[in-house]
């Protein structure tokens, strides 16, 4: 890769990271919106959990296939179209009228949302060094996640001032018009804007599978897959059972994500440093244990920095990391289509699950749940391998 390809590759790195934290600034506003927007269309949890997991359905199980579309698009392409479709149908629904427009509108925004994780980590790792890969795939998940500090804050302001509608429609303007700049004015090098028609090959795909790590890693992205629809209902939980105002609820929702923001940065940059697979179980370990404790700690400061500590416990990018060195290049989109996939599809059950808890029993119930979920994950965990010590990957 020359001089100049490097510096293309790189305004196109950090120009997908920039707009990951755009469309993370609409669903970031979503659950600051759900109380007003619950009361308007005349919904409860169970039918919120619903919702929630018919879109993350629509998110999710499309992220193995949008691989094909590399065959005959460039990522920056697909990554671009995918989050003009996203940004259109959120204003979509900050117009309509009714549970099912709501409904309808969301599995749409969820299928243009699909590409955002799989091409977009591709992207960012194909394009970066392997030396820096960690780094790069932590900051393509710590600075996204900013988002997620600042958007309750806004949201919650903006709530006061003009109401969920004209909020969701104006938070949904900025990835549309990056989307625009990225599709129609950036490129990236010759490499990174490639084609390629093993993007979605079933027989590499199965050989993949066969490959220890691709698998260890699979099932823990299944399991920890349960626990993903759990943060939609904190601000509920805040509000409606601790008795907390909209403000300190999303003060509090703010700093759980803000340990979302410096985890990934810290956690990326000492996975390029030390041994990956011990960092992964000791980071499974506090977050189960921060999960549980939420049963127990209702003051708000000791709350929020629990929340800080549960935000800061994320494992995501190591194992990114380790997937990358696991598999060649030209496997990447498919085997990250695979990773999200995975994980998305199942969490599009989890709000369910979740919710349906929630409703029949719980929130410590719930919690509870949270907390056994991520114990459990620790069990394929154990068999992930370091690739920087093994010359070729065991498979089976």
């Amino acid at each position: 890769m020359t001089q100049q390809e490097k510096q293309d590759s790189k305004k196109l790195i950090y120009s997908v990271i920039f707009l990951h934290m755009l469309n993370h600034v609409i669903s970031g506003a979503m659950p600051m919106l759900y109380p007003d927007l619950m009361d308007e269309f005349n919904i409860n949890y169970s039918q919120l959990g619903l919702v929630r997991s018919v879109a993350g359905f629509a998110a999710g199980f499309p992220q193995l296939f949008v691989g094909l579309f590399r065959r005959w698009f460039s990522g920056r392409v697909l990554v671009s179209v995918g989050n003009i479709i996203n940004s259109v149908m959120n204003m979509a629904i900050a117009l309509g009228n009714g549970f099912l427009q709501f409904l309808g509108f969301s599995v749409i925004a969820g299928v243009g949302s699909s590409v955002q994780h799989p091409i977009g980590a591709s992207i960012v790792s194909n394009g970066s060094d392997p030396s820096d890969r960690g780094r790069m795939l932590g900051l393509n998940q710590s600075i996204p996640s900013i988002a997620f500090t600042f958007t309750p804050l806004i949201t919650a302001y903006m709530l006061t001032r003009m109401g969920w509608r004209t909020t969701l429609g104006i938070l949904s303007i900025p990835a549309l018009l990056l989307s625009l700049i990225i599709l129609f004015f950036i490129r990236g090098s010759s490499q990174v804007e490639a084609k390629t028609r093993e993007a979605l090959n079933w027989r590499n795909l199965r050989e993949s599978l066969r490959n220890k790590n691709v698998l260890s890693i699979s099932l823990l992205r299944s399991v920890m897959a349960f626990r993903m629809g759990v943060r939609t209902f904190l601000p509920l939980y805040f509000i409606d059972i601790l008795g907390m105002t909209s403000e300190r609820s999303s003060l509090l929702y703010s700093i759980l994500l803000a340990g979302g923001v410096l985890g990934p940065f810290f956690w990326g940059w000492l996975s390029d440093r030390v041994d990956r697979k011990p960092l992964i179980i000791g980071i499974m370990t506090c977050s189960a244990a921060g999960y549980f404790a939420l049963n127990i700690v209702t003051s708000f400061w000791t709350l929020a920095l629990l929340l800080f500590f549960i935000g800061f416990m994320v494992q995501t990018v190591i194992i990114q990391s380790i997937l990358s060195d696991s598999v060649e290049r030209t496997q990447l989109d498919q085997i990250f289509g695979l990773y999200f996939t995975i994980g998305f599809t199942i969490a599009s059950f989890s709000s369910a699950i979740f919710g349906y808890i929630v409703e029949t029993y719980s929130f410590n119930v719930g919690f509870t749940y949270i907390a056994t979920v991520s114990a459990i994950s620790l069990i394929p965990a154990f068999f992930i391998q370091e690739p920087r010590h093994l010359e070729e990957i065991p498979t089976i």
